[in-house]
């Protein structure tokens, strides 16, 4: 008698079926953690404009454009930012998940008060960053 070794196919199709319905769930939570990456990239950098922005103002009592405090514009493959001294911007330059080309972050920085008022003009695009709040 000669015994034979192996897998049915039934068993090699729970197996496949298996895989696929595995995939079906980690592939859509896997986008959507990418978005959340690069959407963060914003609220990072203008938090450390306004850490720069604050240190400038205690300590010579007015807000600086972005050479005066040391801060220098990042390289972005997905927001570009601009310089309104008292005003960062980021805007989103290319598409990532609900957040789209055009929808922007920004931070006013009031140096009377030391504080920093936060605005991003599309929720969706705002909701991947929920540290990021008025």
């Amino acid at each position: 008698m000669k015994m034979q070794k192996g897998f049915t196919l039934i068993e090699l199709m729970v197996v496949i079926v298996i895989i696929g319905i595995l995939s079906a769930l980690a592939v859509p939570k896997m986008f959507g953690t990418s978005a959340k990456a690069k959407a963060a990239e914003a609220p990072g950098v203008i938090a450390h404009w306004e850490t720069l922005e604050s240190a400038f103002v205690q300590e010579k009592a007015v807000a600086g454009g972005w050479p005066e405090i040391g801060f220098t514009t990042p390289t972005s493959k997905w927001f570009g930012y601009a310089d309104g001294t008292t005003l960062i911007t980021a805007t989103a330059i290319n598409d990532f998940g609900d957040c789209k080309t055009g929808n922007t972050f920004t931070s006013t920085y009031d140096a009377a008060t030391d504080v920093a008022t936060h605005d991003a003009n599309n929720p969706l695009c705002s909701a991947y960053v929920p540290n990021f709040m008025p």
